[in-house]
Order: structure tokens, then C-alpha cells, then sequence
């Protein structure tokens, strides 16, 4: 069925037509893509506020046509004050990768266990935990700990003692379970975020829709239900 599996596993789905991807390999092309589209990227930049006036938006006394504020996790500090209550909390999940004498052909799910696997750059990565704690608190080993124990039984092949990449982050999740998309209290500031564990699945339809939205001053139907002002 699977080299990866042990003897632990009688019985799988298998589930054709699916994709994978590395997020951070394809969050770096993405940006290499907008940039060479003409885009200016800064980095490292701190944004305390992001304040409206008359048909544009001011960002540290800079002047901009519209704002998305996407700040993941930390989205209430600059959109709260434009009027978004709605509360995003940061569900926080655990990842690390190891070798493997066999790597999956595609991402593996244990239900039970809430593990995923998958293959990134030779290596094996497995990932879990649903974690709610602050932006910054500090990595929690026995987080990578219950993953692995959990993980050990169903893997054949897998060292999961001699562990790279052990690291944290932060889910943007809200309370109703819906994202935050469109229009704040000023017309020409927007949020984009509180997409949970869907951020790489449903950010490209979010950018487009938002985009819509931006150009044409028209919410999109779709965006009705996520309205950031709810």
C-alpha cells in the first residue's frame, strides 16, 4: 500500500487528485513573481497603525490608494481600531522534519492521531497540534514530543530521534470559524486573514476576490459571509 507505513496500518483511504506544495518555497516564488511584475517589497518593517483619510490610507505618515492589512495571528492590533471586534486567536501548530528510508508519495493523514506527513526536500515532515497560546510564547517541546510518540507506531523507517526544523506557528483562527475578508470602517482600508489552517489553500480566491473588491468599490457575493465588520 505504502512503504512508509508499518504493519500498525490495516486499512487506508486512498485519495487520487490531490496537491501538495512547500509553503514556504511557495510563498518565496510568489513574491520573486510579484516583484519582477513591478511590486516593491519591504521587509522588517513595524506598522504600528494604518489610519484612513479622505480617498486613500496613511501608514506611518505614508500615503497609499487602499491597504490589506494580512497580519495573520496579529491582525486585531491594527484592525481593531478600523472597526473589526470579531476576536482572532492564535492556534498554534507544531512541525519538524526527519529522514526517512522511505518517503511517501504524497501527504499521509492519521485521523486519530491529528498527524499529517509529507515530503519536503527529502525529508519527512510531520506536523499536528492545535495549540492556543500568545503569538511569542516560546516553543513547547513536549508538543514535538507527542507528535513523534504518536507518529512512532505507523511510520517504518522514519528516525524520528534525529529531528531538524522543529518549529512553531501561528494559525489565525476566529471564533465563528469563518475568515475575515473585505472592507473595514474606512473605505479604503481592508483585511485579508483568520483563515485557520486553510491560509495556503484559500489565500489565492482571497487576493482575487479582495482584489475585486478594491477596483470595483462591489463586494463580491462570496465575501458577504466573511465581511470583517460582522
Amino acid at each position: 500500500m505504502e512503504p512508509a507505513l508499518s504493519r500498525e496500518i490495516v486499512a487506508a483511504i486512498r485519495i487520487d487528485g490531490q496537491r501538495f506544495l512547500n509553503p514556504a518555497a511557495f510563498v518565496n516564488g510568489l513574491a520573486e513573481a510579484v516583484k519582477r511584475r513591478g511590486a516593491h517589497i519591504r521587509t522588517r518593517s513595524r506598522v504600528r497603525a494604518v489610519e484612513g483619510g479622505g480617498h486613500g490610507a496613511w501608514i506611518d505618515g505614508e500615503r497609499f490608494d487602499a491597504v490589506v492589512i494580512a497580519t495573520g495571528a496579529r491582525l486585531k492590533e491594527l484592525a481593531r481600531p478600523l472597526g473589526v471586534k470579531r476576536l482572532v486567536q492564535a492556534g498554534r501548530g507544531y512541525s519538524f522534519t526527519v529522514a526517512a528510508d522511505h518517503l511517501p508519495k504524497g501527504p499521509i493523514y492519521f485521523p486519530a492521531e491529528r498527524v499529517a506527513c509529507s515530503p519536503v526536500n527529502g525529508r519527512l515532515r510531520l506536523a499536528g497540534m492545535m495549540e492556543f497560546r500568545p503569538v511569542d510564547a516560546p516553543l513547547d517541546k513536549r508538543r514535538i514530543e507527542a507528535i513523534k510518540n504518536a507518529a512512532a507506531p505507523l511510520l517504518m523507517g522514519a528516525n524520528l530521534e534525529d529531528r531538524q526544523h522543529e518549529w512553531v506557528g501561528s494559525r489565525p483562527c476566529t471564533t465563528d470559524g469563518l475568515p475575515l475578508v473585505g472592507r473595514t470602517r474606512h473605505p479604503r482600508v481592508f483585511v485579508a486573514g483568520g483563515h485557520g489552517m486553510w491560509g495556503i489553500t484559500l489565500g489565492p480566491v482571497t487576493g482575487k476576490l479582495l482584489a475585486q473588491q478594491i477596483v470595483t468599490g462591489r463586494t463580491p457575493a462570496a465575501l458577504r459571509a466573511v465581511d470583517p465588520l460582522r
